[in-house]
């Protein structure tokens, strides 16, 4: 009889479960070509199903985040507006009371500009006839009466009327050639309009003096936006 080893006698069990082992290694050896072998073939349009959700998840997430992000911007921004509209009413009415006195101002400053347009320049209208008077007339007497601006109710840029402004000169020339030709001179003061001979007369023995009296009607020739000499008129307020 044989003798067996002692590996055998001591380890029966791991002798049989190591040859076990070793014979379904040995039959599940694949001895097939690799070209006949079968393949596994991948799912394609699972794995764009999945990819495609993961892709919508992300993309549904950033946008939440982003609209989310831009509402709380909007949110701060109308508050700092609702602040700023609160500040701006506040100093309106802080503010109401000077713009009062600015139009209060206005008024006053048309008002004096209105009468400042409207009167006659008495000292002009002097001066030019003193340029027109012939050497060979000579004036007794010189009345100008003018109109005070805005009497009676009136626009102060009104013309005036032979009854408001009205100019009277009464006068000796030499001859009648003279007293027409000082008439004709009057005529051409812009001033002046309406020049009619009141009347003439002979004065002395020989008649070499002749006595006239001239009526004519002054009127105002300023524009009547004429500017006030000074920038702005000062008004205490109340």
């Amino acid at each position: 009889m044989p003798l067996l080893p002692l590996s055998h006698l001591a380890y029966p069990q791991r002798w049989d479960l190591s040859s076990r082992r070793r014979s379904e290694m040995g039959r599940r050896i694949n001895l097939l070509p690799v070209s006949e072998r079968p393949r596994t073939t991948t799912n394609v349009p699972v794995l764009a199903l999945v990819a495609g959700v993961i892709v919508v998840v992300f993309g549904l997430s950033l946008a939440y985040f982003l609209l989310s992000s831009a509402l709380d911007d909007r949110k701060q921004e109308l508050a700092d507006l609702e602040q700023q509209a609160k500040l701006l009413e506040t100093q309106a009415a802080a503010l109401r009371e000077y713009e009062q006195l600015a139009d209060r101002r206005v008024q006053a400053e048309r008002t004096v500009q209105a009468f400042y347009a409207g009167r006659t320049l008495v000292g002009d209208v002097l001066d030019s006839i003193s340029r027109v008077v012939p050497e060979t007339v000579w004036f007794d007497s010189l009345e100008l009466t003018t109109e005070e601006p805005g009497a009676k109710g009136a626009p102060a840029t009104a013309r005036a009327t032979q009854s408001e402004n009205r100019l009277l000169i009464e006068a000796k020339a030499h001859a009648m050639e003279d007293i027409a030709q000082f008439m004709v001179r009057l005529q051409l003061i812009p001033a002046v309009s309406g020049v009619k001979l009141e009347r003439a007369s002979m004065q002395g023995e020989t008649g070499t003096t002749r006595l006239f009296s001239v009526q004519a009607v002054v009127s105002n020739t300023q524009d009547p936006e004429t500017p006030l000499p000074l920038s702005q008129v000062e008004v205490e307020g109340r």
